[in-house]
């Protein structure tokens, strides 16, 4: 466990933040998904206007909220990320030079290639864990 993560379960609980268990969890989640949206929204607004305090403060509330919507479904948020980030290590794809990352079954034909040679495991959309020891930035570059 996260001790800040648990610091922010702490927080939301001493504040009520979730509602009453009473409420339908749907409601409950939806009013949750908002506060999420709106941090993520002035993540946005921080990088267009190029506010490094803003995008540190925001990236921050980003999490509070993330790690709140988890606990009011009753699962934490340490659990989604080890649960995602098993998958998305894995992945095979490959970076463009803005830096974002394309997996595999998104990319075409011919980057698929490039892929599967730079990357191994033919055809597939994963590499085996072992691989994560051999690959560096060139194996992802086109």
């Amino acid at each position: 466990m996260i001790k800040q993560f648990q610091e922010v379960r702490d927080w939301k609980e001493i504040r009520g933040i979730g509602g009453s268990e009473d409420a339908p969890m749907k409601d409950r989640l939806q009013s949750q998904w908002q506060r999420v949206i709106q941090e993520v929204v002035e993540i946005h607004e921080a990088i267009v206007l190029e506010d490094d305090e803003e995008f540190i403060d925001a990236i921050g509330d980003s999490i509070v909220t993330l790690i709140n919507i988890a606990d009011i479904k009753g699962v934490s948020a340490e659990e989604c990320l080890k649960s995602a980030f098993s998958v998305i290590k894995l992945r095979k794809g490959l970076t463009r030079d803005t830096g974002d990352f394309v997996r595999y079954g998104k990319l075409n034909d011919e980057d698929k290639k490039i892929c599967d040679e730079k990357q191994g495991n033919a055809g597939s959309a994963y590499f085996n864990e072992e691989d994560l020891t051999v690959l560096n930035k060139e194996n992802f570059k086109r």
